[in-house]
């Protein structure tokens, strides 16, 4: 297997798992975000249908409170994660290590006949 094709094979394959990791967070930010978005629905329920403390809701509502700071607390961090993955993913590309090894190449070709030109002649 030729340099060229592993790299070509190495890419494929990170391209796989960048596309896997980016389903995988947009995934995980929208069930946080429905989740979220149903315990404020039960807390505005639980409020408006009001209830003495014998129901338990105040608690109730407490405990779902908590859960939604949690939910804001990890959705935050899976939008930082996104954002650094993409900004990861965007460096990747613009990396092209075909060029970067012929430019490497070409250094230590002009270095080589620097360094010891009766090389080329020999």
């Amino acid at each position: 297997m030729t340099d060229n094709t592993h790299d070509q094979d190495g890419a494929a394959v990170l391209q796989r798992q960048v596309h896997f990791t980016a389903d995988l967070l947009r995934s995980l930010q929208e069930s946080i975000h429905r989740l979220r978005n149903e315990a404020e629905e039960l807390r505005e329920q639980l409020e408006t249908t009001g209830g003495d403390e014998a129901t338990g809701a105040k608690g109730q509502i407490s405990k779902l409170e908590g859960l939604i700071r949690d939910c804001q607390k990890v959705e935050k961090v899976i939008a930082e994660q996104s954002t650094e993955f993409a900004r990861m993913v965007k460096s990747e590309h613009e990396l092209d290590l075909g060029a970067a090894r012929a430019a490497v190449e070409c250094g230590l070709s002009r270095l080589r006949a620097a360094l010891a030109p009766e090389l080329l002649l020999g």
